[in-house]
């Protein structure tokens, strides 16, 4: 029984340095695709959008990218990650364009996404609901 344990626990343990290993390669990406550039307002929480853009049309605001259920991506999956950032669409079809452009990101890989969804679901959650544009 002694033994069982002892196995379980190294299992446990490659499991949960797999997982750091993941997190750690998302936020190398999350930072190389320079994520907090848009998703971080100055003196705001950390991915939770606000962030002001102007443009010809008006003011158009970053997403909160937080694991907060309600007003970040909490309740999203890796295939709704994976499907918004090769889409250019929210999983309830709306459209992220031109506020992120989606078309950079589309050539990156399945892997690659998991990784940085990963990292962002260990962020700490901020609950800050999405600003409205103001076009």
């Amino acid at each position: 029984m002694l033994l069982a344990g002892w196995l379980l626990a190294g299992f446990s343990a490659a499991a949960h340095s797999e997982a750091e290993a993941v997190i750690a390669k998302g936020e190398y990406l999350a930072r190389a695709g320079d994520c907090i550039a848009c998703h971080t307002n100055p003196g705001g929480a950390l991915f939770a959008g606000a962030f002001p853009m102007a443009t010809p049309f008006g003011t158009i605001y970053s997403s909160n990218i937080t694991p907060d259920l309600k007003t970040g991506i909490g309740s999203w999956t890796a295939d709704d990650f994976y499907r918004t950032m090769h889409t250019g669409r929210f999983p309830d079809g709306g459209l992220i364009y031109p506020a992120m452009p989606f078309g950079s990101y589309t050539k990156v890989t399945r892997e690659d996404s998991d990784a940085i969804f990963a990292y962002l679901r260990s962020v700490p959650p901020v609950h800050q609901p999405n600003r409205p544009h103001d076009l």
